[in-house]
């Protein structure tokens, strides 16, 4: 989350010649691995520390998605909660690929300014697109299997899939908008504002429905811990850079 949020404002901030301010603490580009192949071209992994997070974060998704598909009948979200985890897994996936093989930042500019752009170029466009896009209806997934869990939704109903599709492709169509012509809104709205109040909302659907079991206390932490995630990131990523030093700030600083 943190590197899509840097990687989207580097953009936005380019596209609509805004200079945010710096701290001198902060590297100004992500660590980077280099390779010299056969032929002496470079290969470079950027922020090559994510790459084991993403890769458990495709383990967790596929493991879970599985293994909810196993269970019985009577469990009614079981599809809806097989298909949230199976796009989490692949929104982690994306975004391994985006942030660490497919190059600057800077260079998703050229598509957007020129028409007459390589392949490549689009790629990166198409990426950044996929893994934003993906990473919003993960939290939407979530906010749907709480509304299915209270009954609120019937998750057989065609209409609740209708509903969820649609939601789905809305998100990807505004993304898409969003990049392509710099709205600088956009950001705050789909990857904080709707990502907070989905989850948000599934954690008190979850509280209602098992207030008397054991899972609770586990509940409470997991929100508490996303929401000081979210908050930090938001809020406070210049003062975690300034106290981490130059390491950490390579990874999880502005």
């Amino acid at each position: 989350m943190v590197q899509f949020m840097q990687y989207f404002l580097h953009v936005q901030d380019s596209l609509i010649e805004h200079n945010s301010s710096s701290n001198s603490s902060c590297p100004s580009s992500p660590a980077k691995w280099c390779f010299n192949d056969i032929d002496g071209h470079k290969l470079c992994i950027r922020s090559p520390t994510l790459i084991p997070t993403c890769i458990l974060a495709l383990l967790i998704g596929i493991f879970c998605s599985k293994n909810i598909s196993k269970l019985p009948e009577k469990f009614s979200t079981r599809w809806l909660y097989q298909l949230t985890f199976f796009l989490f897994g692949m929104m982690m996936t994306s975004a391994g690929i985006l942030h660490c093989f497919l190059g600057d930042p800077n260079k998703l500019l050229d598509p957007l300014r020129n028409s007459d752009t390589d392949s490549f170029l689009f790629l990166q466009l198409l990426f950044a697109i996929i893994v934003a896009g993906l990473t919003t209806n993960v939290a939407i997934s979530f906010f749907f299997c709480g509304l299915c869990d209270i009954n609120f939704l019937n998750p057989n109903s065609r209409s609740t899939s209708f509903l969820l599709i649609g939601s789905y492709f809305t998100v990807f169509v505004l993304w898409t908008l969003g990049i392509l012509f710099q709205w600088s809104w956009i950001f705050y709205v789909l990857y904080l504002g709707v990502i907070l109040f989905c989850c948000f909302t599934y954690l008190l659907t979850q509280l209602a429905i098992k207030s008397n079991h054991s899972a609770l206390p586990a509940l409470i932490v997991g929100g508490c811990y996303g929401a000081i995630g979210l908050c930090a990131v938001t809020f406070g990523e210049k003062y975690i850079c300034k106290l981490e030093g130059p390491f950490w700030p390579q990874y999880i600083g502005p």
